[in-house]
């Protein structure tokens, strides 16, 4: 007998066999069909079954088909209930009466009914449903510079910034025709559109320390984030005449090759330095809990770390996808023109500060910031604005208010020392960290605790202080009042003699007779007569 099961094909091909030589006119005896039934790995009355079944479908063998259960509208509600749970689905079912059917029936008929990826979505949400969709391969790269793509990139590593362990983000710009690195800035916190646009900044520019990547693409593909989005992102992109492609949310599959290259910074940069969160440790919080902050990356030297990355990456990384080529090999061959942004464009790139300033004798002052060059000479008294690289403040770009002539570059000459700017950030950080202690010493102050209990019973409030505690706290409390101590205006006041004037007319003695009933408003009617009066006869 065959040590697994036969297949329907297999089935089918012995029936129609059999049914040719029956239409032969061999007979089908015993013998032969046991010698069939051993192939299947089953009893020759299973064979008579099947032929039987064949004849009955003009020839042809079918499986024998259980009596399929639907899924009615009230199992349904109740697998969603249950997110996806189909044994307490059942349960529930069977509870209230709806429902005899067997556990492995009704198993069988919701995996039969649904399919796979609906059912891990009841349980797992959109994320575990879009890990059954199929995605096609890379798109098509086209020549450099026809298409980019950026994205943001938390780093897996905690850093030092500043005597704080955080995790910093990286901002990249992609090149879809050679996976090179074009742009990339490093935030300590969540990016934002500034960060955005240092990044394409620098990645506009090529040569010196920009390498030979960059220009201006045709499009860049983006996704739904409200910082890509952004007024100031759209007005950059805008004056350089980008396009930007604004793809649908939770869709990486239509950006692959800066979504690939996010995964290589995590496997070839990430995993190799101090604070990686994912390293196996005995202890299962290590993933969440940052390594003691002595043992961490300074920020200056994790960005240093990337920076080298990054050079190693275009320079000498080869990329299977690219015929183990290395992206700058890749970008030399290609032959396509490189639209470099002129200086001028550049500098309208930078956002505008929102307000006017004007030239003093030293020079422009923007929050407390002075900025000066020799070019304001003769220049005191005009109305300037102000463009500058969002998040750097050393150099600003001044243009006239009214006509909007560009005079010139002006650079920051009363910035603070990194001495002094070191002793403000630990005083900031010692503010900081009296509050949180603070903070966490609220809920034990305010919080009330109750005892367990496994009976259904008020809940009862554990008693902390003594009786004589107590009373000793209530008689603290009524005399630091304020509303129970007398106020110093109304102590030790005379009594009132009758040539006080008294503004209240006299009011008339109240009535003390305690057995008169209450007066009855008028809207109610009695159904009764008062037990002390006699009821009336007609």
């Amino acid at each position: 007998m065959p040590a697994h099961r036969t297949s329907d094909e297999e089935r089918a091909a012995s029936v129609t066999h059999l049914l040719a030589l029956e239409a032969a006119g061999t007979p089908l005896t015993s013998p032969r069909l046991k010698t069939v039934a051993a192939a299947h790995g089953c009893s020759s009355k299973s064979v008579e079954r099947w032929l039987k079944r064949a004849r009955d479908n003009d020839g042809h063998y079918q499986r024998k088909q259980r009596e399929a259960t639907e899924v009615t509208e009230r199992m349904e509600d109740e697998l969603i209930r249950w997110c996806g749970n189909i044994s307490s689905a059942h349960q529930a079912l069977t509870d209230d009466g709806i429902l005899t059917l067997s556990y492995s029936a009704f198993y069988r008929a919701v995996i039969r009914t649904y399919p796979r990826s609906y059912l891990d979505g009841l349980r797992g949400g959109e994320k575990a449903r879009r890990r059954h969709d199929l995605h096609g391969s890379n798109r098509h790269r086209g020549r450099r510079n026809d298409a980019w793509e950026a994205d943001h990139k938390e780093a897996d590593v905690w850093v030092n910034v500043n005597g704080t362990a955080r995790k910093p983000w990286l901002t990249l710009f992609v090149n879809c025709s050679n996976d090179g690195i074009c742009g990339w800035a490093v935030t300590p916190h969540t990016p934002n559109s500034q960060a955005i646009i240092v990044a394409l900044h620098h990645a506009v520019q090529r040569g010196g320390p920009h390498g030979p990547f960059g220009g201006v693409p045709t499009l860049i593909r983006v996704d739904r984030g409200t910082d890509f989005l952004s007024d100031a992102v759209h007005q950059a992109m805008g004056i350089l005449d980008i396009d930007r492609v604004d793809l649908p949310p939770r869709r990486p599959d239509l950006k692959p090759y800066v979504e690939s290259l996010n995964k290589s910074f995590k496997n070839m940069l990430f995993r190799g330095m101090p604070g990686y969160t994912e390293c196996p440790s005995p202890d299962t919080t290590a993933e969440s809990k940052p390594a003691p902050i002595e043992d961490l990356l300074t920020f200056e030297r994790f960005t240093a770390e990337v920076r080298q990355f990054v050079h190693r990456w275009n320079h000498k990384h080869r990329v299977r996808n690219l015929g183990k080529r290395t992206p700058l090999e890749v970008w030399k061959a290609d032959q396509t023109v490189i639209h470099d942004p002129p200086p001028a464009a550049l500098r309208r790139f930078l956002p505008f500060v929102r307000r006017t300033f004007t030239i003093t004798g030293t020079g422009i002052e923007w929050a407390g910031r002075h900025y000066l060059e020799t070019w304001m000479r003769n220049l005191g008294g005009v109305r300037v604005r102000l463009r500058h690289l969002p998040g750097y403040f050393d150099t600003v770009e001044v243009y006239d208010a009214t006509s909007d002539k560009y005079y010139g570059t002006a650079r920051w000459t009363n910035a603070a020392s990194t001495h002094l700017m070191r002793r403000v950030r630990e005083t900031n950080a010692a503010d900081a960290a009296r509050l949180r202690k603070a903070a966490k010493r609220r809920p034990k102050i305010v919080a009330e605790r109750f005892a367990a209990t496994a009976e259904s019973a008020p809940p009862r409030l554990l008693t902390t202080l003594t009786t004589e505690q107590a009373r000793q706290h209530l008689h603290d409390t009524r005399d630091t009042d304020p509303l129970a101590t007398p106020r110093p205006a109304d102590e030790n006041l005379p009594e009132p003699t009758g040539s006080w004037t008294n503004t209240r007319p006299p009011q008339p003695p109240a009535d003390t007779d305690d057995n008169l009933p209450a007066p009855t408003p008028s809207w109610i009617t009695p159904s009764t007569p008062p037990a002390n009066e006699p009821e009336d006869t007609p």
